[in-house]
């Protein structure tokens, strides 16, 4: 009886240990994707764009931070095919003992209302967020060429006419606005059209 009573006791220590490792998306955050309904990549030189980098607190069921956490953004082909990465991308890091990880999306393209998502983030595997846009002011209304350019420039410009707007309305709230204006001008024009060699 002793045997299985501490056999029982062990069990549970475990299983409470492995669920302390486990995130639970309701306690976790991804900023300031959660804000903008979506992603933004950006080419990163000569420096990453603010809306590009990304802050991801990952947490358990018990709301406390797991250290030490696997977070990944991935990207679905397709439905995001249209997404290109620059060769100095790392979608993946390592949470710290706050919960908490740094990472930048150097890309460009446009995932625009991809069913079911165009971005998966996940904490130790498990889907922590998805999304469905993934966009970024190196987007021509073809494709991405790796630098920011009088064409996004002129495609950023067709967004705003009369009619839902797509791949640079980057807070998904389908109105090309102020806010949109500060991300685009943030990579066309601070301090210079950024860049960067696609994979």
């Amino acid at each position: 009886m002793k045997k299985l009573l501490s056999a029982l006791v062990v069990l549970a220590l475990c299983s409470s240990v492995a669920m302390a490792t486990v995130p639970a998306p309701q306690n976790c955050s991804v900023t300031p994707a959660d804000g903008l309904l979506g992603v933004v990549l950006c080419p990163d030189s000569p420096a990453p764009i603010q809306a590009s980098i990304y802050t991801v607190n990952v947490r358990n069921s018990a709301n406390n931070p797991i250290p030490n956490a696997a977070v990944t953004f991935d990207f679905p082909n397709p439905p995001s095919a249209g997404i290109k990465f620059c060769t100095t991308a790392v979608n993946s890091g390592t949470t710290d003992v706050n919960g908490d990880v740094v990472i930048t999306l150097r890309g460009g393209g446009c995932a625009n209302g991809a069913n079911p998502y165009a971005c998966l983030v996940k904490g130790n595997g498990v889907i922590i967020r998805s999304y469905e846009h993934a966009k970024s002011p190196d987007f021509d209304g073809s494709g991405a060429s790796g630098t920011v350019t009088g064409a996004d420039l002129i495609n950023f410009k067709a967004n705003q006419s009369p009619g839902p707007p797509a791949c640079h309305d980057y807070d998904n709230n389908n109105v090309m606005n102020l806010a949109d204006t500060i991300i685009f001008a943030s990579a066309y024009l601070f301090p210079s059209a950024h860049s960067c060699t696609l994979q």
